[in-house]
């Protein structure tokens, strides 16, 4: 796995601009933009709150650091192609700087440490002390309902790092459910990927 630019791009610490004025210069839809522009225009255009929006008819939380916007929105707003959009969109992904999230409707990605982007240090936050534990109790217990081999573990701690305490709490909880509806059990998911894609919110 490449490094993510996480690893150092704060080091030096931060300029503060003000976002409405970011968002006015990257405005020109007439020009191109480079990966760089592309990116503060991604910034410039998730949540910086947790919101509630309607897609296509759905009322849907989109969280703060995340977006809601179809490919062809973001392709419009760099001045790319929907092609070029989607594999930068993986590039970003692949150094773990955005997460591109399961959705049937339109393109819901991500902003990883979003806050650290946007001037908030990590120990700006008291880490839950049973964080681990609940972890380690939920990695246990998913496979032992499914049978599953234990891999990808450092993945699973990520997607468990995304959720709210309220949706870790109904992973765990929701582990049977899920594995009970499977029509077949030889699709079950990795731990991984059923945090990643909520599977535990999925109805019967």
């Amino acid at each position: 796995m490449e490094k993510s630019p996480l690893d150092s791009v704060f080091v030096k610490g931060y300029i503060l601009v003000p976002k409405a004025l970011m968002e006015s210069r990257l405005a020109d839809r007439s020009k191109v933009c480079s990966e760089f522009e592309a990116f503060m225009l991604v910034l410039c255009h998730v949540n910086y709150r947790d919101a509630t929006f309607d897609v296509y008819g759905t009322n849907e939380l989109c969280k703060r650091g995340e977006s809601f916007r179809s490919m062809q929105t973001w392709a419009d707003m760099f001045g790319w192609s929907r092609a070029k959009t989607r594999r930068y969109f993986e590039k970003l992904e692949k150094i773990n700087v955005i997460m591109l999230l399961a959705h049937k409707r339109t393109t819901h990605i991500r902003v990883i440490n979003y806050d650290l982007w946007t001037g908030v240090r990590k120990d700006a936050y008291k880490k839950d002390p049973n964080y681990e534990k609940e972890f380690q109790e939920f990695w246990d217990y998913y496979h032992e309902t499914t049978q599953m081999r234990k891999v990808n573990i450092a993945r699973a701690k990520k997607e468990w790092s995304m959720l709210t305490a309220e949706e870790r709490k109904l992973a765990y909880k929701n582990v049977d459910n899920y594995y009970y509806y499977l029509t077949n059990t030889r699709y079950c998911k990795q731990a991984a990927s059923y945090l990643k894609d909520k599977s535990f919110l999925d109805e019967d």
